[in-house]
């Protein structure tokens, strides 16, 4: 077979352009989007590719600076760098905003900083960003601060007064963030008709007027010594959230003080329910909830010995038909006492993930008793499983077969699939899988 012909090219001279300048700029920019999309990927980091696609060339430059999107994402973290917030507003012209603030918190890690940072200039960051706080599709601000009230964050949802926020989807204020309570209510925006996720602590509720019609995930916490939100005040936010699927409640939000306990929170739409953190007053939440038709996944982490006790020694427990998974982090081994109340309070559950186990607790709820928990159970997921626990799984197993409910599988992290497979043969129709293959419509 003969060679393939050679040809031979020659090197480019000190003024001749690289083969790249005579792509079209639509092809250029279609590749250089491709590039942003893969390697600025993660929402919480700064945004790096368009300032590199404007440093190579002219051409690149103009590319760069035609395609505005490249610049909505902006991450702010102290000490305020005014001056690449001011180049990304600039170049994101009427674009809406994702908008990222995080103070004493790592943006890629969610960890707390140990050494608190200096808001000096927070005044001129605020001024800078104001006049383009409406064109906000997403305002996150994670925030950790010593103090219970920081004036940071009264100063910038200053900000939000009186607007019209026409492409606001997700309004954001984490970090278990406290607000002086402020009488009377203020209206936060005149409008946010796309608003679809809220995150809010302190007295945020108490303190706004907020749309929420169209919010169909909210996230409320109070962090303590401050007192909660009473049910009535809950209720009439509850009643508002028209379109709520997802709810997620943390640390002491509720107070009960002067409340007689009884049915009152009505759910038509909600799916999942989050009670977490310090969440106090589990029993009673649930209690309270008079009506969740569509409820299909409750997720308590981390869940104490006494959290769901009164729920399961009551005699007029809410019944949720359509829940069917559960999702339970005891805090110790002394906490899974709290696995025998939920199957008391939540016999049809098909679907169960569990941290943190230990071998005893396992063994002692799940092995050393006559009848089985969660006699519906066909799904089990295991985190922090190791391989000290593959004995007593497989005992598991084998007795769920042995009173005729079996389960379907066992999911376990990819890397302790191996310990489990060698009592695979006893396990009959039982699979055991990687969690990563835990699907929507499986959702452990």
């Amino acid at each position: 077979m003969a060679a393939p012909e050679l040809h031979y090219i020659p090197p480019l001279g000190p003024t001749a352009d690289p083969p790249i300048a005579s792509v079209p700029p639509d092809v250029l920019g279609y590749i250089l989007n491709f590039v942003y999309q893969k390697s600025d990927g993660d929402k919480n980091k700064r945004p790096n590719s368009p300032i590199v696609f404007s440093h190579v060339c002219r051409f690149w430059r103009s590319i760069a600076l035609d395609n505005s999107l490249w610049w909505t994402r902006i991450i702010v973290t102290p000490l305020w760098n005014l001056d690449e917030v001011g180049t990304f507003l600039d170049r994101s012209k009427e674009c809406p905003l994702d908008l990222r603030i995080f103070v004493n918190v790592d943006p890629t890690t969610a960890e707390h900083v140990i050494h608190p940072t200096f808001l000096d200039n927070y005044q001129h960051f605020r001024n800078l960003v104001s006049p383009h706080i409406h064109r906000c599709r997403i305002f996150y601000l994670q925030a950790y601060f010593n103090k219970t009230t920081q004036f940071l964050v009264p100063y910038l949802l200053e900000s939000f007064r009186r607007l019209d926020m026409p492409y606001l989807e997700q309004f954001i204020v984490n970090g278990r963030l406290e607000l002086e309570e402020i009488s009377p209510q203020q209206s936060l925006f005149s409008s946010a008709p796309f608003l679809r996720e809220l995150r809010i602590g302190g007295h945020g509720l108490s303190n706004y007027l907020l749309p929420l019609s169209g919010v169909t995930k909210l996230h409320l916490t109070m962090r303590r010594p401050s007192t909660g939100i009473p049910p009535v005040r809950l209720n009439a936010v509850f009643n508002e959230c028209i379109s709520l699927t997802e709810l997620a409640l943390y640390d002491n939000v509720l107070d009960l003080a002067g409340f007689s306990l009884r049915p009152l929170f009505v759910f038509p739409s909600l799916i999942t329910l989050h009670l977490l953190e310090d969440m106090a007053l589990v029993s009673e939440f649930l209690i309270l909830i008079s009506s969740a038709p569509k409820l299909h996944k409750l997720v308590l982490v981390p869940v104490s010995e006494v959290d769901l006790q009164l729920l399961a020694r009551s005699t007029t427990r809410p019944h949720f038909p359509s829940l069917t998974s559960l999702v339970l982090s005891p805090m110790n081994k002394r906490s899974w006492a709290a696995t025998a109340h939920a199957s008391t309070c939540f016999p049809d559950i098909t679907r169960l993930t569990l941290h943190n186990v230990y071998h005893d607790a396992y063994s002692g709820y799940f092995l050393e008793i006559t009848a089985p928990l969660f006699p519906c159970l066909l799904h089990l997921a295991l985190k922090g499983f190791n391989e000290a626990l593959s004995s007593v799984i497989n005992d598991f197993v084998i007795f769920r077969r042995s009173q005729k409910v079996p389960l379907k599988s066992v999911f376990v992290d990819e890397a302790l699939i191996q310990y489990l497979l060698r009592y695979s043969q006893l396990w009959g129709d039982t699979k055991v899988l990687g969690v990563d293959q835990i699907g929507d419509d499986d959702p452990c």
